[in-house]
């Protein structure tokens, strides 16, 4: 079995894998957060969900702290249809990490929060989609 390729919509599209026939995964933050990110690790495709042949796509939403640029909260806001890699998207996407002070806050009335959002965060809508 072959190695699932991983590509990001960062900057460009980045492959990294072993042969474009093998399942991946697509990660697609806003354009106006692409040049803020310092850390983002792909998901991994689950196993088991290979083997079951499952794919799917889903929104998740980071709540990060300003200051730090650490990511506190994912939120699911559209399940991929699967929890094996929903659990991979929130493991992958709670690593990522941000330009310390660089991402501005601006309240979203869309989303309820608990606890609320406050000045001191930013939410960053971030799409994603496994593909076979």
């Amino acid at each position: 079995m072959r190695a699932p390729l991983v590509f990001c919509f960062i900057s460009s599209w980045f492959i990294v894998g072993q042969a474009l026939a093998a399942p991946n995964v697509v990660v697609a933050p806003p354009k106006n957060v692409t040049g803020l990110v310092t850390h983002a690790p792909h998901p991994e495709y689950p196993a088991d969900a290979l083997q079951r042949h499952v794919s799917g796509a889903g929104v998740f939403l980071l709540r990060t702290q300003v200051k730090t640029g650490r990511v506190t909260e994912i939120v699911i806001r559209r399940s991929t249809g699967d929890r094996s890699l929903d659990s991979a998207t929130v493991k992958a996407l709670s690593q990522w990490r941000f330009k310390p002070g660089a991402l501005t806050h601006w309240p979203i009335m869309a989303v309820r929060l608990q606890p609320p959002l406050t000045d001191a965060d930013a939410l960053i809508e971030v799409p994603v989609r496994f593909v076979l």
